[in-house]
């Protein structure tokens, strides 16, 4: 079991009390499996509206949920997000801040769940509930989404809203000629293998990334003494808003319970001439989060 999950556990229990008795018996039911890490099945969701049948209003009580999943020592202002896939799954996620690092490391609830999303293969989202307004840098990196503007968009006392609503005359990947969107893009043809488990998690990770405007895909790989979480490089065609592998990877970790402290070895694959390099970043959020074994791995 994860060092963090007796203590997010009880912060969970806490979230849930206002729900009727029985989906609150439902979900706690879900979230004491030990592998559950932010994500309801389909099964799962038509366990959860039979006692609660209106989705948009089962996602926004699964609000408080996601937010037990924030780290902001920085802000300690916590936000969640809950996100209805097409595929009939429900994903959470949080905010993640890092001591020590600047404040554009920092990733955002939205970026969280579309993350943990990609991570399980989602294609797009038709229902995304968050705590607090989405701000202009998460409504850019929403806007990387296939169908985004059709996205129904939950927010507290606040009516249902479409997406398009939220960024209008926005600027897209369109406007740079690029077809391809997160979560819905070809692999990237990396031939690099290697029997290091660690490091062939790491080259598909980079296999699978996102970067049509930079051409320098890269992934990351973080083992634990528990298990193996990967991250992949997602871009947003306005750049700031890109997300980096390693805080996929982190992303990853944290919902699956772990502590940040229990990283033992980081391998990034990358570009050896990438247009955007992550490796100087890395060494710096790396040197903030403990003694890690960092290795770069170049193509």
């Amino acid at each position: 079991m994860s060092q963090l999950l007796p203590n997010r556990l009880n912060k969970q229990l806490d979230a849930l009390r206002s729900l009727n008795e029985p989906l609150q018996a439902h979900i706690v039911q879900i979230i004491k499996q030990p592998n559950f890490s932010a994500k309801f099945t389909p099964e799962q969701v038509n366990g959860l509206m039979a006692h609660q049948p209106d989705i948009a209003q089962l996602l926004r009580e699964l609000v408080p949920l996601a937010q037990t999943y924030s780290h902001a020592p920085i802000s300690n202002f916590k936000v969640g997000a809950a996100a209805l896939g097409a595929s009939g799954s429900i994903y959470l996620g949080a905010n993640i801040e890092f001591v020590g690092q600047t404040l554009g490391q920092t990733i955002h609830a939205e970026q969280c769940v579309i993350t943990n999303a990609w991570n399980n293969d989602e294609t797009h989202f038709t229902h995304l509930a968050v705590s607090a307004t989405p701000c202009g840098h998460c409504r850019q990196f929403i806007n990387e989404l296939t169908q985004a503007e059709s996205i129904k968009v939950l927010l507290p006392n606040e009516p249902d809203t479409q997406f398009e609503q939220l960024l209008p005359l926005s600027f897209g990947p369109n406007d740079l000629g690029v077809e391809d969107r997160l979560m819905q893009s070809a692999s990237n043809p990396i031939t690099l293998t290697s029997d290091d488990t660690l490091i062939s998690s790491a080259i598909t990770a980079a296999q699978r990334s996102y970067s049509p405007y930079s051409d320098s895909p890269s992934g990351i790989a973080i083992a634990t003494t528990q298990a193996i979480y990967t991250g992949r490089y997602a871009e947003n065609c306005a750049y700031n808003p890109s997300l980096a592998p390693l805080q996929g990877a982190l992303i990853n970790l944290r919902l699956a319970g772990e502590s940040f402290s229990a990283i033992k070895r980081v391998i990034l694959v990358e570009k050896k001439q990438a247009n955007v390099s992550q490796d100087t970043i890395n060494h710096q959020m790396l040197s903030v989060l403990g003694d890690i074994d960092y290795q770069r791995i170049t193509y």
